[in-house]
């Protein structure tokens, strides 16, 4: 994606200047008439004329209505909700990035950002951190899961209501900068001081690359990055390494990315000069993207995971792998984003995401879902295929777009996994868990790893009703009644055990704990033993 292709933006300014001009010359061309009537105003083109005839005509002062309309017409054009609303005529995924938000953007592509490298959440008022990532200037210094920040830069950051956006902001800033933090852990009697410097932290895109038997690998994706490509290489070393014979490869609630990452990761599995995908845009005519690489996985049984959530650059790669027969697509009808936006920037700081072609599946399949009813009804139909899952039609139009799995999993809406999703989601789980593992953390530390961990600690009796205590105190209107508690048990349990795994060994805990009750992977696993093709 190139940022800097200045060129392709003219028409497009020159569009905005030209389309608000016309609109603005005819709305403002009875404005030279004599006072008007209240009959005549009443059938004036817009109000704005009228106004605009009172005030030329009654005003106390004099005023120059040409020059109010030229600022009006520059304040009108400029102001970042009048674009918003632009955009809106135009496609779902073109729009404006306003400068407050194009470094989150900038840097979620690009795969990096400058602080100090920790995961936190807040719990209680109070900032847990949940894991100093690896190689970062936190962990470098020993700051550990489950330590309590108090203070930030002297000054009190724990029950003050401080906000995500604001922890944020305050650990956040330029490469070589320090914060100091004082933070609370458990057994330590008092407050430990930490200078930290802040450095480079990357935005890592694949979640875990793990073993799930002695020849079966798993991968997770969550975007594609600029670092997408090394960073699925490094993990695919990884479990060849250790003797992977079959992949799975999770892509869902994967929002897509840079283009050129998944026609990367689609090279890695087909061979030859097979067709991957294809550009086609009014402006920037036809590009083939084709296979050419030696790839690090040509053969070998493939099971890829898509669901709603799964969009763009990850149906890119969805797609290639089912038009050429590479893989078996697992899961729910993905997202339907067919469109490829360039990204242009403007002299303020900010910029616009610009749709210049619409890609094709290797079958000459455009898999964008309709937007022929308007930006909000386009979000509005997503909102209830991800309430109510797959559908064969919504809202009159047959369901073609995205990517159809080869095996579909029904999304679970029962009462049960509802109840379990506000636990969840709410953050309850999450939370038992923190608090959980500081208090016994010397006892998960004589766990020698994830697999030790798995096989020999279970959630007991005593620990189910120490978490729906805790639950039922923090929220007690979510708490589902006794005989959908039992039922959600086990999904609780997982859940709690999950997290604390997470909370000592990152997501190579989490990961292959969570998977045990994943209708989806476990449909994947399932396939795989079948010996279905690959």
């Amino acid at each position: 994606m190139n940022t800097n292709r200045f060129g392709y933006l003219l028409p497009l300014a020159f569009g905005m200047v030209l389309a608000f001009g016309v609109f603005i010359g005819i709305m403002l061309g009875p404005m030279m008439q004599s006072k008007p009537t209240k009959a005549s105003a009443q059938r004036s083109y817009t109000k704005i004329d009228s106004i605009l005839q009172y005030i030329d005509n009654r005003y106390v002062d004099s005023v120059n209505t040409d020059s109010l309309i030229d600022v009006m017409v520059k304040d009108y054009l400029n102001d970042p909700a009048t674009i918003d609303v632009f955009f809106k005529y135009l496609d779902p995924h073109s729009n404006y990035i306003h400068k407050e938000d194009i470094q989150g953007f900038t840097e979620d592509l690009q795969g990096n950002f400058d602080g100090i490298g920790i995961e936190f959440n807040i719990v209680n008022d109070t900032i847990i951190v949940v894991t100093a990532l690896s190689g970062g200037p936190s962990e470098k210094l020993g700051i550990q899961s489950g330590d309590k920040i108090i203070m930030i830069s002297d000054t009190i950051a724990a029950g003050v209501g401080i906000t995500n956006e604001q922890v944020v902001s305050k650990l956040r800033g330029k490469k070589g900068t320090k914060v100091t933090i004082h933070i609370q852990r458990y057994g330590e009697p008092e407050l430990i001081r930490f200078e930290i410097e802040r450095d480079v932290i990357p935005v890592q895109s694949v979640d875990v690359a793990y073993m799930v038997d002695d020849k079966t690998g798993y991968i997770r994706v969550n975007k594609f990055s600029r670092d997408t490509p090394r960073e699925f290489s490094e993990g695919m070393h990884s479990l060849m390494d250790q003797g992977m014979q079959q992949l799975i490869l999770d892509l869902r609630g994967n929002p897509g990315g840079y283009l050129t990452g998944a026609v990367d990761l689609a090279d890695h599995f087909l061979g030859g000069r097979e067709l991957i995908v294809y550009t086609d845009g009014r402006a920037v005519g036809r590009h083939d993207y084709s296979a050419g690489k030696i790839g690090l996985f040509e053969k070998g049984k493939l099971v890829v995971l898509v669901n709603e959530g799964s969009a763009s650059a990850s149906e890119i790669l969805a797609g290639a792998l089912q038009d050429n027969e590479r893989a078996t697509i697992i899961g729910r009808r993905s997202f339907g984003k067919g469109l490829v936006q360039e990204v242009y920037e403007l002299p303020d700081t900010s910029a616009v995401r610009l749709t210049v072609a619409r890609y094709y599946t290797p079958n000459g399949k455009s898999i964008q879902r309709s937007y022929a009813k308007g930006t909000d009804a386009y979000y509005d139909d997503y909102m209830q295929i991800v309430m109510n899952g797959d559908v064969d039609s919504l809202n009159g139009n047959k369901a073609d777009w995205g990517i159809a799995p080869d095996i579909h999993v029904d999304l679970d809406t029962s009462a049960a996994n509802r109840a379990f999703n506000k636990l969840y989601n709410k953050g309850l789980i999450q939370q038992f868990s923190y608090s959980y593992y500081s208090g016994h953390r010397n006892a998960i530390q004589k766990f020698a790893d994830v697999k030790e961990f798995a096989d020999g600690f279970a959630v007991n009796d005593a620990m189910f009703q120490d978490f729906i205590a805790y639950a039922a105190a923090k929220d007690p209107d979510n708490i589902p009644d006794q005989e959908l508690l039992q039922q959600i048990r086990p999904k609780i349990n997982t859940g709690i055990k999950a997290i604390i795994a997470r909370q000592h060994w990152g997501n190579k805990g989490f990961y292959p704990i969570l998977n045990t009750l994943d209708p989806e992977f476990q449909a994947a696993i399932q396939f795989m033993r079948e010996n279905g093709k690959p």
